[in-house]
């Protein structure tokens, strides 16, 4: 039995990335129309591409994070030596992925029409569940978009620059 702060072979991380890609090709088929369903009022299919979207761009990135490049670090990040190519390639799965986030939050936040929501609390020996109010799910909704599109943007500039050392240091032969 491995560790559990083991990195995955690359046999596995394809096993892990085409699951991934599996549980995302539902709701991307849903959303173009190829699967047909009844679909909640109000729904959008454009979310339900991007959310499955997201898990097939996660299970890309895992592949070619632990099987292309040769076995991510423990820390996540590219080895060393993994090609130019390699290190764009998860940079734009990366990003792709924050950004569909963002634009998932971001129009249950802001987007029109009437949402949903529901909050619960579990403890040992209680628990609660009620429905929220419409605008206060919407700013917590609010305040995690804000959260992800820091995020995005801090994502692509320290990605972008660590990108240019890596092509620097590839023009310079070390």
């Amino acid at each position: 039995m491995s560790e559990p702060n083991s990195i995955p072979t690359p046999r596995s991380a394809i096993g892990i990335g085409i699951i991934a890609m599996l549980c995302g090709a539902y709701p991307l088929l849903v959303g173009l129309g190829v699967v047909h369903v009844r679909p909640a009022p109000g729904a959008q299919a454009w979310i339900a591409v991007a959310i499955g979207s997201m898990f097939i761009l996660a299970g890309l990135a895992i592949i070619n994070g632990y099987a292309v490049a040769g076995a991510a670090k423990a820390d996540g990040s590219l080895p060393d030596g993994a090609p130019f190519f390699v290190r764009v390639v998860q940079y734009v799965l990366g990003l792709a992925i924050v950004g569909l986030m963002f634009a998932v939050f971001a129009w249950v936040a802001f987007g029109s029409g009437e949402r949903h929501f529901s909050s619960s609390i579990s403890v040992p020996f209680f628990s609660s569940a009620h429905r929220s109010s419409d605008r206060s799910g919407r700013i917590a909704f609010g305040i995690a978009t804000g959260f992800i599109g820091l995020f995005l943007v801090l994502s692509a500039v320290t990605g972008a620059k660590s990108l240019w050392r890596a092509s620097r240091r590839g023009s310079q032969g070390k």
